[in-house]
């Protein structure tokens, strides 16, 4: 049986958790603050394999713990991408295995397949130009997602006109202007639109629920049980 520590036990956390066990997954530790790390940490070192899923404040810290303590873990925290390098670098030096990425649903990973495609089609049509439309649940800390920079990299990386991007921002025809929305308790809205004097094309995926996210981070768990090294899950998403 798998031992799993879940690192941030908010809703995501508890998503992860009843999934952890109906996937037969045993939780050995739910820490949330320090006092769950005071009185957690010894079965935390018991883990196979840990997921991080907390807050931007937070996850460097509880991804150190993990390294230090020689536990692979699966991080779905997003909002840390200015320190990324020096995270993948300790994971390295420490022999560690790590999976990480800015969403973990299936089906939005797709999309970013879709989007590469779209957007290098996209790259001789200099009629369209493009933006980026995001919507979370309002305690949601960081803006824009995760998923929206994901996206945004991959125009980024196939459209040769734009050098950039922006945040709620269209003054720059060189640049992608992303707009972030925070209403009630929306898990996840992300659409991409190309639009002409002419014309519209967007594509949008929709997230109904957050066990989307749960279900794929417990299946990148159960893989990194078995798999070593330091992997984006849009790279294993279609093994794991």
């Amino acid at each position: 049986m798998i031992k799993v520590s879940i690192l941030g036990y908010g809703k995501m956390g508890k998503e992860i958790e009843k999934i952890a066990i109906r996937e037969g997954m045993s939780i050995v530790a739910k820490i949330d603050n320090e006092d769950d790390w005071s009185s957690q940490y010894n079965a935390f070192k018991t883990s196979d394999v840990a997921i991080e899923f907390s807050t931007p404040a937070t996850v460097v810290q509880n991804l150190s713990r993990c390294f230090e303590a020689g536990i692979p873990v699966v991080c779905g925290t997003t909002g840390w991408t200015k320190v990324e390098k020096d995270i993948i670098e300790k994971c390295a030096k420490t022999s560690n295995s790590m999976v990480y990425g800015s969403n973990f649903s299936i089906g939005a990973n797709i999309f970013f397949k879709i989007n590469e495609v779209m957007a290098e089609l996209m790259n001789k049509q200099s009629q369209y130009d493009v933006m980026i439309e995001e919507t979370h649940h309002i305690a949601k800390k960081d803006a824009p997602s995760g998923t929206a920079i994901s996206i945004a990299n991959i125009i980024l990386n196939q459209i040769d006109r734009k050098k950039d991007w922006k945040l709620d921002d269209n003054s720059d025809e060189s640049s992608i202007n992303v707009i972030a929305h925070r209403l009630g308790d929306e898990t996840g809205t992300h659409s991409v639109k190309y639009e002409s004097d002419a014309d519209c094309i967007t594509l949008c995926h929709k997230a109904y629920n957050r066990a989307i996210f749960a279900q794929g981070a417990v299946r990148a768990a159960r893989w990194l049980t078995k798999n070593t090294g330091i992997h984006q899950f849009s790279e294993i998403f279609l093994h794991v």
